[in-house]
């Protein structure tokens, strides 16, 4: 019911279709009237009342009894089967499959009689009838919707699974022997293996990506029971032809492995050997290592894991070399499980680059104090050669700080003692045990820790700012300063630190070089992560910096930057290494900047600089909080789109876009340099981002009335004739867009 009334309730269509289906589905005493309407709709012309039929019959069977409705069981067989092999579309196919499983479903919970209808049997004979006839003469076009029916039923149920995977495996078996082109050979290894795929996941075959659409399937672990003479002779299809078709085997053994079928030793030569061969692309070591974690995972395998990581092993101990990487990353995927993990580590782990890189993988399946005691120390060494210069050693580190818990104090307590307390740390020669200590320690629970933070702090307070300051390389700076304000936000609820930090702060203030800028800068940024009020005290002080027309101005515009970016060392100073951040922090920041901006922005006395900065603020802020204030911003934003720094352009050009989309007359006084500028950056060669945005801001702008945009109508379209041909088919699409909105103008 349509209203302007706001008083008035209004029913949308799609409430009243929940709330009949609700009513109909309530009993089954329903089923008489309610099934010969759905074989009605089943059969009409109308695509969505079919969907709106079947969608009502999956909802049907938990109230409804088969005996009900046994002289419509046929009629709905037939009109289901044929909306599924005939669909026009994915929605009716999935609908279609899961309202076969809901009726065989239906069939398979009421007393079986094989005299009447309601025999489960009986179906599955008609839908093997029916179906496995495109299975035998192979016919391309119906082969896979055949496949997808007999599927469908043999989900409903046990009865329905074994009646099926008896009969139509061992065809597909046969029928792939007997074939001679590789192409139909992978397409039924495709189906089989679709046939055994454990649960309802996301699955592609023959180039399309198929989902559950509403109701997801069983999970087929909990009903199949495959027999036992199939599972060997699929595992024979594997073996005879793992070398020929790698990835359509390594696909099947992933999934008869989840449904428990039972390999042989064959399995375990394949693997090994297709491992060692070493020349294995990217797809199929992802499928490599997937099944390589089931069989790490259960321990039915567990015999299977044990002789493959024996064969493995093997391979480089007998021969004195070094593994190769693909061995390893192997090995470690044969060790997914969470009671035999270690076990299985401590045969073949030594100290490796590969391994840094790897095992923070298999923490959840180790103790804390093994990790820190057993794969942490022995590491240290090569720790230290490495992470001054390798992302994956400060991740280990900061991932090993992460795990300590209460049972690893005294390990942290000698660790901090050892590599943060001694004098000699802090000489030059040692500045990679610092880095270790910094990312391990830096990234410890603060509620586990605080007393052993608020020690570290107050111990190296005066060095840690010795250090800053004496630095040169900007890097090392940087990781410094980011360390101290991690102490700083774990332990700003703490007055004496923060009055500490007040101070030093001030110092700071007192003394504007670079190195003090920076300091001050991450100081407050990680007391504002904590408290977002915070930055009232502060902006303002850095705005005034901002104002200097000399090299501190332009410091403090980067440090506007750093202030509000906060992808910028994560392993420090974010969440993830456990800092407290406010939940709100960009929106209060962007908010307090821009008032402090805003009389510099009504003057009109923003500097290049400082305009960059405003900008990329932009971009790093959810867009409900600039909509308010965009109209504001707006010639700020076409002043960077002019600019000659390349950087902003991106930024400011999707927020112009954004504000033309949803309120295009606000831009009519800047139209000229608007319009000079999109047909520039139309065919801007380095970027096609720009290019494309730059086409979808020409076409939002013909919303503006015509006598607006009528002058500059005939040389628009001559740049977007060009724009046409552009190399990039998403910029060509999106030109076509434009050109289209401009034809359709009424001039």
């Amino acid at each position: 019911k349509a209203t302007n009334n706001e008083n008035e309730e209004t029913i949308t269509h799609e409430q009243l279709i929940l709330s009949l289906r609700n009513v109909l589905t309530s009993t089954g005493k329903f089923a008489p009237y309610c099934i010969p309407m759905l074989l009605e709709k089943l059969d009409s012309d109308i695509p969505s009342a079919r969907v709106a039929a079947m969608d009502l019959f999956i909802h049907c069977i938990n109230e409804y009894d088969a005996r009900d409705m046994s002289s419509y069981l046929v009629p709905l067989w037939n009109l289901l089967s044929k909306q599924a092999l005939c669909a026009e579309n994915q929605e009716m196919e999935i609908y279609a499959l899961h309202a076969i499983t809901a009726l065989m479903q239906l069939i398979g919970k009421t007393a079986q009689n094989d005299e009447t209808e309601i025999s489960t049997k009986k179906f599955v004979d008609r839908a093997i009838r029916e179906c496995d006839k495109f299975l035998k003469e192979f016919d391309l076009k119906l082969v896979w919707p055949a496949t997808k029916v007999l599927q469908a039923v043999a989900r409903a149920n046990s009865t329905c699974s074994s009646l099926i995977w008896s009969i139509i495996l061992p065809l597909l078996i046969r029928q792939f022997e007997n074939l001679e082109q590789t192409k139909h050979k992978r397409i039924i290894l495709d189906m089989i293996t679709y046939f055994v795929q454990p649960t309802g996941k996301i699955f592609t075959f023959a180039g399309i990506l198929y989902i559950p659409f509403i109701y997801p399937l069983l999970d087929i672990r909990t009903i199949i029971k495959l027999p036992t003479d199939v599972g060997d002779k699929l595992w024979i299809v594997i073996s005879t032809n793992f070398e020929s078709f790698p990835s359509h085997c390594l696909s099947l053994t992933s999934n008869l492995l989840q449904i428990n079928a039972m390999p042989g030793q064959a399995l375990e030569d394949n693997l090994t050997k297709f491992i060692l061969h070493e020349n294995i692309n990217d797809e199929l070591k992802i499928k490599l290592a997937s099944v390589l974690r089931i069989i790490a995972s259960s321990a039915v395998f567990d015999r299977l894991c044990t002789i493959l990581l024996t064969n493995l092993i093997n391979s480089w101990t007998a021969s004195k070399t070094v593994p190769s990487n693909l061995t390893l990353e192997c090995c470690i995927d044969l060790c997914y499980n969470s009671e035999r993990c270690q076990e299985r580590l401590e045969r073949f782990f030594f100290p490796s680059q590969l391994f840094i890189r790897l095992l923070p993988n298999l923490f959840k399946y180790l103790s804390h104090s093994y990790i820190l005691t057993n794969l942490f120390t022995p590491l240290f060494d090569l720790l230290l050669s490495s992470v001054a210069h390798d992302n994956y050693t400060k991740t280990f580190c900061s991932k090993c700080g992460s795990i300590a818990n209460e049972s690893c104090k005294a390990f942290v307590q000698n660790f901090y003692e050892t590599n943060l307390f001694e004098n000699s740390i802090w000489q030059s020669d040692k500045q990679s045990n610092l880095l270790i200590g910094i990312y391990f320690l830096g990234n410890l629970k603060r509620k586990v820790f605080e007393n052993e933070l608020e020690l570290i702090f107050n111990k190296i307070n005066g060095k840690l700012i010795e250090k800053i300051l004496d630095q040169s390389s900007n890097e090392m700076i940087s990781i410094y300063c980011y360390f101290y304000g991690n102490l700083i936000n774990k332990l700003s609820s703490i007055n004496e630190i923060l009055e500490q930090i007040q101070s030093m702060l001030k110092s700071c203030e007192t003394s504007l070089d670079e190195k003090h800028i920076r300091l001050w800068t991450i100081i407050v940024k990680a007391l504002i992560l904590y408290r977002p009020s915070f930055i009232e005290q502060y902006i303002p002080t850095l705005i005034t910096w901002m104002q200097e027309k000399n090299e501190i101005g332009d410091i403090a515009c980067q440090s506007l930057k750093t202030l509000t970016n906060f992808d910028e060392q994560i392993l420090l100073l974010s969440s993830e290494a456990d800092c407290i951040v406010h939940p709100m922090v960009k929106q209060l920041i962007f908010m307090n900047i821009f008032s402090q901006m805003k009389p510099l922005l009504a003057n009109n006395e923003l500097l290049p600089s400082q305009i960059n900065i405003l900008v990329d603020l932009l971009s790093t802020v959810p867009n409900t909080i600039i909509q308010d204030e965009i109209v504001l911003l707006f010639p700020i934003l076409i002043r960077a789109l002019t600019s000659s720094n390349e950087s902003v352009w991106p930024s400011s050009l999707n927020s112009i876009c954004d504000l033309i989309k949803s309120d295009p007359n606000t831009v009519v006084d800047h139209i000229d340099t608007l319009f000079s500028r999109l047909t520039t950056l139309a065919t801007y060669k380095k970027d096609m981002s720009i290019r494309i945005t730059s086409l979808k801001c020409l076409k939002y702008l013909t919303k503006l009335p015509i006598h607006h945009i009528q002058p500059f109508r005939r040389h628009i379209m001559h740049v977007l004739k060009r724009c046409v041909d552009d190399h990039k088919r998403l910029v060509r699409k999106q030109a076509v867009e434009a050109q289209m909105s401009w034809c359709l103008l009424n001039v």
